[in-house]
């Protein structure tokens, strides 16, 4: 099965520290607003959080690489287990994976022939991470925002390219806000943006002029750097273990 997804627009990437802002903003005002009523007439519910495994799905806006070699933006899909450590955290354990396509290229050979190829590829991420509720052990009308931060690894398990580029296995860090709405029994319906970041690193290879006098890359600050990634999505969660 052939995967073929365009690479983000900057117009869409913009939106994802946006819905971060919003989130943040919104949060803030429902902290605000816990002050003031009586419990009768609160918005707020007492919730008791358990384990929850979520499933969820939405778009990985992949930030351009210096090389343009790295996986494209794609759609992706996770699978989260939150486990709570007491008050408002919860550990969380959440794997992804995001399939797209990247390109190959020689770096041997001039510009306008250079690009040899556009194979498909799979992005796989896992991290590790904690999860903050900012209402702490309740709800606000059902809803519960949080902010999260966490470390992991990325790789698409390939081997060196034509090129002598390889994607590799990575270290990555990421952090993102997300939203909650409560259901009976426990369900939820959520939604996250969050930003990983991770680093790119390229063969000297790319450094060398080919015979039309251009290269693949022509500053050698760029043969390691770190681009952040945005991700959102949305999915349901359901309680387990109970």
């Amino acid at each position: 099965m052939n995967f073929s997804f365009p690479t983000a627009p900057p117009r869409a990437r913009s939106l994802a520290p946006l819905a971060v802002a919003c989130l943040l903003v919104a949060s803030a005002q429902i902290a605000v607003a816990q002050v003031g009523h009586l419990p009768d007439k609160s918005p707020y519910e007492d919730v008791k959080t358990g384990q929850t495994l979520s499933v969820s799905v939405g778009q990985l806006f992949v930030k351009r690489d210096p090389a343009n070699v790295a996986p494209a933006a794609s759609p992706f899909a996770s699978l989260r287990y939150d486990l709570p450590v007491g008050g408002p955290a919860a550990l969380y354990a959440r794997y992804s994976f995001a399939p797209s396509d990247r390109n190959v290229l020689d770096p041997s050979k001039p510009k306008a022939t250079r690009l040899v190829g556009t194979p498909n590829v799979t992005t796989h991420m896992v991290d590790l991470g904690l999860d903050l509720s900012l209402t702490g052990q309740k709800t606000w009308r059902h809803l519960i925002p949080s902010l999260t931060g966490g470390v992991g690894l990325v790789s698409d398990f390939g081997t060196a390219d034509t090129g002598a580029y390889k994607f590799g296995t990575k270290f990555s860090f990421s952090y993102g806000a997300g939203i909650k709405y409560l259901l009976k029994n426990g369900w939820a319906i959520r939604g996250d943006a969050t930003n990983s970041i991770w680093q790119y690193q390229y063969p000297d290879k790319y450094f060398v002029r080919a015979s039309d006098t251009t290269s693949v890359l022509s500053d050698t600050r760029a043969k390691s750097a770190w681009r952040g990634n945005w991700a959102l999505s949305a999915g349901v969660s359901l309680p387990i273990f109970r």
